[in-house]
């Protein structure tokens, strides 16, 4: 499983979500990638788009999105089903 976090510089719900997304990554494993919507050419968002959002990606396809805002509660729940969900197929 592949995680985006889709954020801008200088954004503290950007940051909260960011540090939320590494204790997460440290618990369940999943690879991290952080884009900038401001200089990402393959982005392809305005700088007007509300950030941070995420896209959460299984076997080069997206599975989920979570738009702004994102809630870390809603976050972990995701994070925590998809990776059952991982173990379920695995097991």
């Amino acid at each position: 499983m592949r995680v985006i976090l889709f954020t801008k510089k200088d954004c503290q719900l950007c940051d909260a979500i960011k540090y939320e997304l590494l204790d997460l990554q440290s618990e369940y494993g999943f690879a991290l990638k952080e884009k900038f919507v401001e200089t990402d050419q393959d982005v392809g968002e305005d700088e007007g788009t509300p950030v941070p959002f995420i896209h959460i990606e299984r076997d080069g396809r997206d599975i989920l999105h979570l738009e702004y805002p994102v809630r870390q509660v809603e976050l972990r729940r995701a994070i925590h089903i998809e990776m059952k969900r991982r173990a379920d197929r695995e097991g």
